[in-house]
């Protein structure tokens, strides 16, 4: 069987991104937030990638994507690298968009990875299904089908234009491809395909809509947006707000309520008032032109107290990189609570949260921008109270607690939070009286352990509360340094906290 290499990669890099709003280089390095941890599994780095596709002649290092001629339409192709567990694979494209001589094509390269010959039924490769079809969530359809010169298939498939000028199939009867292919040790083969609307005249022409290909296991997507708008078509409650700056340095914050229908990556909550116990989902969508690279579990919860917004949650992250390909969704979901959270293995839970605003942030970008979105919690407000298992002895105007983790400690030590005499109210607690200001919402959170069972107990009369504990929960918010000395309002109280070992 004669194989006929694809050689138009060269000029099809000139009409991938025509009108396509160009976003800031995904490879621009980044400060790294704190507090985040080693990744315990396996992560995949630019490198990995760029080594995996080396082992192919694929024309493409990053995703495609064409504006089309015959509609108002930007399309890409989403995750399209599929396989079988024997070693046969395939990666698909777009090349050209679909004009007035042409429909849209892509071009596929399927590859034998095994170092011998093997023989195949074609159809267990995604995108030599017979007919390979894609459908939205109505149900609505589009066809990959080979193109006349396509060196795998038998068949050639028919097209036409409707009357609106969209390209679609003739008819779905015969089979594309044989029964039986045998491709040698690591052969490669290159073909185009056509993507082509519904081949009955009622049925929609290709939309704005995501197109799922499924076979058992594997799948991949073709999705279409508005090429002039692929921004949000709703309105936000918060339009015209002007948040205050986040308390990490970042000047470009790129809010959901100010996304239109220009803009091409926006934060989309399902709701932006909801009341406890709630779930709210967020679609971080990437209708622009480049890949979205980030940590994937890097995302903040803040509540906005006094026009100033406070980091609530949560305070570690593991450390892989990932990214959100051009016209991909990167979804999550947050579970709220009052109370104690319900244990939701995997999933971004966070309890003891009182009524007020907040935001929602993610760790994608294009650049060094940050996608934020806010909504409103309606809850009771937030009454803190020291651990259940707590000891605390009263000794006038001290008090004394000891946490459970002091008896079994390798290194016992103490954290003493005095009250100072000077006590500004919340206008008056920033930085330039203290350290930092703390909101009742934090103080359930692992890094604040210690003042979560010391500053509830501040009631009159009491001046300073003596914890007792382990060396990581005590001097953790002190750089694990003894003799170190934080200043810090709360609830309209100015503190002092120290951390120091006990002597052997």
């Amino acid at each position: 069987m004669q194989r006929r290499r694809f050689l138009a990669t060269a000029l099809a890099g000139s009409a991938l991104l025509a009108g396509c709003t160009a976003l800031e280089d995904p490879d621009a390095e980044a400060e790294r937030p704190p507090f985040q941890v080693d990744d315990p599994g396996e992560s995949t780095t630019d490198e990995d990638a760029e080594a995996d596709s080396s082992k192919s002649a694929f024309p493409f290092d990053e995703p495609s994507i064409v504006d089309f001629e015959t509609a108002p339409l930007t399309a890409t192709v989403v995750g399209g690298r599929v396989s079988t567990d024997d070693g046969l694979s395939a990666r698909l494209e777009f090349t050209e968009p679909a004009t007035a001589d042409s429909p849209a094509t892509l071009v596929s390269t399927v590859r034998n990875d095994r170092p011998y010959e093997q023989t195949f039924q074609p159809r267990r490769l995604l995108i030599l299904d017979d007919p390979t079809t894609g459908r939205t969530e109505d149900n609505d359809s589009v066809y990959l089908a080979p193109a006349a010169d396509h060196p795998l298939a038998e068949t050639e498939s028919g097209y036409y234009r409707d009357d609106d000028g969209r390209w679609r199939l003739e008819d779905v009867g015969d089979d594309w491809f044989p029964d039986r292919l045998t491709l040698e040790a690591e052969e490669e083969v290159v073909g185009e395909h056509y993507l082509l609307g519904h081949h009955q005249y009622d049925r929609p022409p290709i939309e704005a809509d995501r197109y799922a290909f499924v076979r058992r296991e594997e799948s991949f997507e073709i999705v279409c947006w508005p090429t002039d708008e692929p921004g949000p078509d709703g309105d936000s409650a918060f339009d015209g707000e002007g948040p205050p700056s986040f308390p990490e340095p970042d000047d470009d914050v790129r809010w959901y309520h100010d996304a239109t229908p220009e803009t091409p990556v926006f934060l989309e909550p399902s709701a932006e008032s909801v009341t406890t116990p709630a779930k709210v989902e967020f679609d971080l969508v990437n209708h622009g032109c480049e890949s979205l690279s980030g940590n994937p579990y890097y995302w903040r919860l803040y509540k906005l107290v006094d026009d100033r917004w406070f980091a609530v949650d949560p305070w570690e992250f593991p450390l892989p990189l990932s990214s959100v390909q051009p016209g991909n969704v990167d979804e999550s979901e947050l579970f709220l609570y009052d109370g104690d959270p319900v244990d939701r293995r995997g999933s971004r839970t966070v309890g003891h949260l009182g009524g007020g605003r907040y935001a929602y942030t993610v760790g994608y970008s294009a650049g060094s921008e940050t996608h934020a979105t806010q909504f409103d919690l309606e809850a009771p407000e937030l009454a803190v109270e020291p651990e259940d298992d707590v000891a605390i002895d009263d000794e006038g105007d001290r008090l004394v607690v000891r946490l459970p983790n002091y008896e079994d400690a390798r290194r016992p030590a103490t954290v003493t939070v005095s009250r100072l005499e000077s006590e500004p109210g919340p206008a008056d607690a920033d930085e330039t009286a203290v350290d930092d200001r703390l909101i009742a919402e934090q103080l359930p959170r692992r890094p604040f352990r210690t003042l979560r069972n010391s500053l509830p107990l501040f009631e009159d009369g009491v001046e300073r509360v003596v914890v007792e504990t382990d060396r990581g929960t005590a001097l953790r918010r002190f750089d694990y340094e003894e003799g170190e000395r934080r200043t810090f309002a709360y609830d309209g109280d100015a503190f002092e906290a120290s951390g120091s070992l006990e002597e052997e």
